[in-house]
C-alpha cells in the first residue's frame, strides 16, 4: 500500500513519549518531517538527543495554552515550509470521583484534553487551508464509549474531543481538510503504568478479545494510515484501537478464564 507521506510535514503534541513518540517513529519511517512538543524540558533534551540528525523541531509548549500552539505552528512551518498533518496526541488522565474531585483538576482536564485540541486545530488550520489540503488527528479513546468510574473527567473530555472531530470534519471538508480520531483502549504507557496497580491481575486485559495490553506502536500505525491517502474517504469519525474490548460482554471466555 502506498501512503505517499514521503516529505510530508507532522506537527505532534505531547511526542516526546508514549503513543505520541511511537508516531514520530513511525512517521520518519515514512520519510516524514516531525515536530513535536511536550512541557517537560528534560523530556525534550532526551528527544533532540535521540533524534539529532533527523529532520525534527522539538519545542516546549503547553497544548493548554492557545498562544503556544499557535507558536509551534508558526515554527513548524518557518522551518520545514508546511504543515500537512497535525496531530493532536497530548493529555491527561486525572483521577477522581465526580462528586468530590478537586475542581482544579476537572477545569485541568477540560483545558488541556479539549481546550487544546481546539487550539492545536485552530493553530494548523490556516496552514492546511492555504495549501489546500491536510489532516487533523485527534486522540480520543475507548472511553468514548464506556467511560471509568473513578476517571469520569477523562471520558467526559473524550467524548467531547469525539464530537468535535465530527464537527470539524464537516465544517472543514470543503477546505478539503479531513478530521479523524484515534480511540485506543488500554495501551502500555508512561500515562497508564500507574494505573494498572490499581486493578487486580489481569482484570484490564480480560477485557480485550486479544487478551493483552496494546503497545504504542500499534497505535502509532494505525495513526500513519489515517494522515495518509490510504485513509482519503475518512474523516469526520474515529477508529477504536482496542483489541476488542468488550466487543462482547465476556471477552475472556474464548481463553477459559
Amino acid at each position: 500500500m502506498k501512503l505517499n507521506l514521503v516529505d510530508k510535514v507532522v506537527v505532534i503534541t505531547g511526542g516526546t513519549v508514549g503513543i505520541g513518540r511511537a508516531c514520530a517513529d513511525a512517521f520518519l519511517a515514512e520519510g516524514c518531517k516531525v515536530a513535536v512538543c511536550a512541557r517537560n524540558e528534560d523530556k525534550l533534551a532526551d528527544f533532540r538527543n535521540s533524534y539529532a540528525g533527523k529532520p525534527v523541531l522539538a519545542l516546549r509548549a503547553d497544548t493548554s495554552e492557545q498562544a503556544d500552539m499557535h507558536n509551534l505552528a508558526q515554527e513548524a512551518s518557518a522551518k520545514f515550509g508546511s504543515i500537512d498533518v497535525w496531530v493532536n496526541n497530548a493529555g491527561i488522565y486525572p483521577k477522581g470521583n465526580l462528586e468530590d474531585m478537586p475542581l482544579e483538576l476537572w477545569h485541568q482536564a477540560f483545558k488541556v484534553n479539549v481546550d487544546g485540541v481546539l487550539y492545536g486545530a485552530r493553530a494548523a488550520i490556516p496552514f492546511m487551508r492555504k495549501q489546500g489540503k491536510g489532516v487533523i488527528i485527534n486522540a480520543a479513546s475507548f472511553a468514548t464509549y464506556m467511560p471509568t468510574a473513578g476517571r469520569g473527567a477523562y471520558g467526559v473530555t473524550k467524548a467531547a474531543v469525539h464530537h468535535m472531530t465530527k464537527v470539524l470534519g464537516a465544517e472543514l471538508a470543503p477546505d478539503n481538510i479531513r478530521v479523524v480520531s484515534y480511540m485506543p483502549g488500554f495501551v502500555s504507557t508512561d500515562l497508564t503504568l500507574p494505573v494498572m496497580g490499581e486493578y487486580e491481575v489481569n482484570r484490564i486485559q480480560m477485557q480485550s478479545a486479544q487478551n493483552r495490553y496494546g503497545e504504542a506502536t500499534e497505535v502509532a500505525s494505525v495513526v500513519v494510515f489515517l494522515a495518509s491517502d490510504a485513509a482519503s474517504f475518512i474523516t469526520g469519525s474515529g477508529i477504536e484501537v482496542s483489541g476488542g474490548k468488550y466487543c462482547v460482554q465476556n471477552p475472556y471466555m474464548p481463553w477459559g478464564l
